[in-house]
């Protein structure tokens, strides 16, 4: 039996979250978010099947993708020194922050109390960005001048950026199994089932609100230092370390960076659960 790896069942999550996303886009409106995905579990039929199936296949396509991207890191480690298999590792690597922020702007665009905390919390770090900050803000969120039609665009194009990359440099050496999309399928079936996708009012007090899991390290982070440390420099480390994989010789001094990096955001991160749910 053929050993199904990271990058087959992330490309099986992944598709799964776009078609699923499709389902969802057609009931989902920007200028009313909030009710319009009250009214996809309310109205739509089999509505909260497709949001939870949209919401716990794009939560596991991005575990999986760091998974294989760090996996696949130990090759890129060994050797692959030829100029044009660094290029395609730099930009396979960039998918990572694109579906994280994917998987947020998610969180922002259902509008709830964590939606509207998180996307005034992220919008206020794009502003602290020197010199690119305004305009970052400006393409990819824009919440205050735009609500959230710029950041529903960015959704979109996001998703199938992630795809377009996820298949573009994979495309004839790895396909999507049978077996990888019946995990996939199962795995997001049962979810679905057993734990509906989160949504609460968004009036439900806002100085309780934590954020999303991904996310909550930031927010801890931001109570001790300035924004553009916790929130912009911070959560880059990892993302500079796999990029640069390619380039240093010594792969065993990177992965012990984002072993630390990963122990000291999981703690924060778990400090800021028991804060929130003390």
């Amino acid at each position: 039996m053929k050993t199904l790896s990271y990058g087959q069942i992330a490309g099986a999550f992944l598709l799964l979250s776009i078609l699923s996303g499709f389902v969802v886009a057609y009931q989902y409106e920007p200028a009313t978010p909030f009710v319009s995905v009250v009214a996809i579990d309310a109205i739509l039929p089999f509505g909260f099947f497709w949001r939870s199936l949209h919401f716990w296949t794009s939560q596991a396509f991005v575990v999986l993708l760091f998974l294989h991207v760090l996996d696949a890191g130990k090759e890129v480690g060994r050797g692959l020194s030829l100029p044009r298999m660094k290029w395609h590792w730099m930009l396979i690597s960039f998918s990572a922050p694109v579906a994280i922020y994917d998987l947020f702007s998610g969180y922002v665009l259902r509008y709830d109390a964590t939606g509207r905390a998180a996307g005034a919390v992220a919008e206020h770090l794009f502003l602290k960005i020197p010199v690119a900050g305004r305009l970052l803000d400006k393409v990819l969120m824009n919440i205050s001048g735009d609500g959230l039609n710029r950041l529903y665009a960015v959704h979109i194009l996001a998703g199938f950026f992630c795809w377009l990359m996820g298949t573009w440099y994979h495309t004839k050496r790895v396909r999507i199994s049978y077996g990888a999309f019946s995990l996939a399928l199962s795995a997001g079936v049962i979810c679905c089932f057993l734990v509906r996708a989160p949504i609460d009012l968004p009036s439900a007090h806002a100085h309780l609100i934590k954020g999303p899991w991904f996310f909550l390290g930031i927010q801890e982070l931001l109570r001790y230092f300035a924004p553009l440390l916790a929130g912009v420099v911070f959560p880059a480390i990892p993302i500079a370390v796999l990029l640069l994989f390619p380039w240093i010789r010594n792969s065993r001094s990177l992965y012990l960076v984002i072993l630390l990096w990963t122990f000291a955001y999981s703690g924060v991160s778990l400090i800021s659960l028991l804060r929130s749910a003390g």
